[in-house]
């Protein structure tokens, strides 16, 4: 079963907690102590409120920290998994490229639940695989807590955490709300796990951090995974369908000859018919050094509409080349692209809100 109680917490940070390695060297976590301006804490039923598992089982019973009249998040900076404990870390400094900026900032501060209804167009609930919300090549391996700057999780999150804090920014909180409502866990990606946790897997139900700096207009997205869970998941449950690893995928020293992502990139896309009559594209680049088949790829919208590249697609090493895609229809303004493999795998993603980057008449292109 997905995670319950899924949603986005808008709110203002307040000040944050870490736990080091001598406090907790088994489930150690960020508390995010925040206010989101609503006073709700005394209509909450007596009998809701309990002690997140994690505090329960790990710290023998010892209470999570609390600051009255702040709500917390309670984000993981260590993987249970014992032969793999590291996370994988990404940022993206230019969210506000993103198309779910434009419904987010339309939010109330305070908690939303997010139905499911809400994930099809995925403008609103996030999803680590299927929402193009960073560049997969610029995650991190990085263990909790160890020796030397810049090398460990609480080295990479206190300086976002600190600034927000500093310049008195809005957040997102993506994850599953305590059943006590005073706070907010599962801040990470929730699919692909192992088989310990296959019961929590769902799609469109990932959590995650979003900063947004009024005063510049700059959007700042804070993503978190296990390096145990797997880089592609079923459509529907969420389930890993390939034995690849975020730990797989970003290890340097891989030598596994299976591993498809990025092997064509999606350079431009060109949403509309201009007056020059050119038509509705596609622009890919083979990166590797052997053709490639395109034959049975799709090239997917944010909708969930997709098309199957023409018959005759190919791409030699090194190559590039335009391909139509009239029967799917992508946004002028804001979208996001997909290329699947003939398996249905990621290969790439891109998104953009109001033409970011380069912009050549109506089509948008991307830096690789």
């Amino acid at each position: 079963m997905p995670i319950q109680d899924y949603g986005v917490w808008k709110a203002r940070p307040v000040t944050y907690q870490f736990e080091y390695d001598a406090d907790d060297h088994i489930s150690p976590h960020l508390s995010l102590f925040f206010d989101d301006g609503q006073d709700n804490r005394s209509s909450r039923p007596q009998h809701e409120a309990r002690q997140p598992d994690h505090y329960k089982h790990r710290h023998g019973g010892k209470p999570p920290p609390s600051i009255p009249g702040l709500n917390r998040a309670a984000i993981n900076i260590k993987s249970g998994d014992k032969k793999e404990s590291r996370l994988v870390f990404w940022i993206n400094r230019n969210f506000q490229e993103n198309p779910m900026v434009n419904n987010l900032s339309e939010l109330d501060s305070g908690f939303k639940l997010l139905e499911n209804e809400e994930a099809a167009s995925g403008l609103l609930r996030l999803d680590l695989i299927r929402g193009n919300l960073f560049n997969v090549d610029s995650g991190r391996l990085l263990p909790h807590d160890i020796e030397g700057p810049n090398n460990d999780m609480i080295d990479v999150l206190e300086p976002e955490v600190k600034k927000a804090i500093e310049e008195d920014a809005e957040i997102y909180l993506f994850g599953e709300q305590f059943n006590s409502r005073d706070g907010i866990h599962n801040c990470h990606m929730n699919q692909g796990n192992s088989k310990k946790y296959q019961k929590d897997d769902g799609v469109f139900q990932d959590g995650g951090l979003l900063i947004h700096y009024p005063s510049s207009g700059q959007w700042v997205g804070v993503f978190m995974g296990f390096a145990s869970q797997a880089v592609h998941t079923d459509e529907d449950s969420g389930h890993a369908i390939s034995s690849e690893t975020w730990a797989d995928y970003l290890s340097s020293t891989s030598d596994r000859a299976d591993l498809i992502e990025n092997s064509v990139s999606i350079d431009e896309v060109q949403p509309e018919e201009d007056s020059q009559t050119r038509r509705k594209s596609v622009t890919l680049t083979n990166r590797t050094d052997h053709k490639i088949p395109l034959s049975t790829w799709k090239v997917k919208n944010s909708a969930g509409h997709s098309q199957t590249l023409p018959s005759n697609a190919e791409l030699n090493a090194k190559a590039t080349d335009a391909f139509d895609i009239s029967n799917v229809d992508f946004s002028t303004i804001a979208d996001t692209a997909t290329l699947l493999n003939e398996k249905g795998l990621k290969v790439d993603g891109v998104s953009y809100n109001s033409h970011p980057g380069k912009v050549h008449g109506q089509s948008v292109v991307f830096a690789q």
